[in-house]
């Protein structure tokens, strides 16, 4: 009797221990794990964002970042947003891909680039180890969709990882250091920075930094930017919205602060067909004044802001003629939208119809 119960309290103290210390595993099992769960969980086509990783490196959020984006493609089951749109986002929104975002944030990120779920996660240190944790978001209904947690080895590639473009270092200062009798004087104090000069302000009509025309203040900085500046005169010839038949879903955005992300979508279809020479917003993409190369196809309400705030006011040199936005309608052949500057009147039109053409760029 005294063996059963021996063993018995064997088995117990065993389960308990098992239970108590979660093995640990490598860095990249821990992602296929993860990888795994997710694309288990999520409904197969599901657009999904990896949007960030919280750890003391960016050199690691970014390994973690690409090497879950890879599993997942590889599963042939969700979409994967590209990370040069996610980029595109970071920059405008000012956020670390090795940093936290809180989950409004991450909705917010998520309906711009068109996703339905986001994918956020974070490294902890617990002592000998590490704590791997990954979330998923819906990014209508903000409800969890899955969550891991992983004990990940302390080994050779997270040491590496992590020492590699640590965050927030300072560099220090360094000085000469006087000796007197032997003994050294205190270092120098590091002096306080020089105060900077409040960033320029404009108003409508001036004119931009680009050479343009500024025909839009948002008021804030927020996502990066504040003004919108028209360039100064039209593409030099007609163009088309397209010049074969497409059918894009993430360029249907209207307001304002969305024409540079139609535009991306536009040119990644563009890329698939031959580069897009002739197409609207391929002209506007490669358009290059004074040094600035970064104008876009403006949407449907930034181009009716040109028309209200610089055409009516008999500013920026525009005809009584069709331009073309970058907003298009969800639908077969996109039609996208246009807008006559006699009267400021809209309509969708089939891409195929020679318009005008006015790059606009936002800082």
């Amino acid at each position: 009797m005294k063996k059963y119960v021996f063993f018995a309290i064997f088995a117990v103290l065993g389960i308990f221990c098992a239970y108590a210390k979660p093995a640990t595993v490598s860095l990249d099992a821990a992602i296929k794990e993860a990888s795994k769960e997710i694309s288990t969980t999520l409904p197969a086509g599901t657009k999904v964002a990896l949007l960030n990783f919280s750890s003391d490196s960016d050199a690691f959020s970014d390994y973690v970042i690409e090497e879950m984006s890879i599993a997942l493609v590889r599963s042939k089951k969700l979409v994967i947003v590209d990370r040069k749109e996610i980029e595109l986002i970071r920059k405008e929104m000012n956020f670390q891909m090795s940093g936290d975002v809180s989950d409004e944030s991450a909705q917010q990120i998520g309906v711009m680039l068109g996703a339905q779920s986001i994918v956020s996660g974070s490294m902890v240190n617990v002592g000998d180890s590490y704590r791997f944790r990954t979330k998923v978001i819906n990014v209508s209904s903000a409800a969890i969709q899955t969550s891991s947690s992983i004990s990940v080895k302390s080994d050779t590639q997270v040491k590496y990882l992590l020492s590699q473009g640590k965050k927030d270092s300072v560099p220090q200062t360094t000085s000469a250091v006087a000796t007197t009798g032997g003994t050294q004087a205190a270092p120098a104090q590091a002096q306080p920075a020089a105060p900077v000069a409040p960033a320029k302000t404009y108003k409508i009509g001036d004119t931009g930094p680009a050479g343009g025309i500024i025909f839009y203040d948002k008021g804030n900085n927020n996502g990066g930017w504040r003004y919108l500046e028209a360039a100064p005169a039209d593409i030099n010839r007609q163009l088309k919205a397209y010049t074969e038949e497409i059918n894009i879903t993430d360029c249907i955005e209207r307001g304002v602060g969305w024409g540079k992300r139609n535009t991306v979508a536009i040119m990644k279809e563009a890329t698939n067909k031959g580069g897009g020479f002739g197409w609207a917003a391929q002209a506007c993409d490669a358009y290059s004044l004074n040094g600035f190369n970064d104008w876009y196809l403006p949407a449907r309400d930034e181009l009716h802001y040109m028309y209200g705030n610089l055409h009516m006011q008999g500013l920026g040199n525009f005809k009584n003629e069709w331009y073309w936005s970058s907003t298009a309608i969800n639908s077969w052949n996109n039609p996208f939208f246009r807008e006559h500057f006699s009267d400021g009147r809209q309509e969708s039109s089939h891409g195929s119809y020679d318009c005008r053409v006015r790059p606009i760029r936002q800082f």
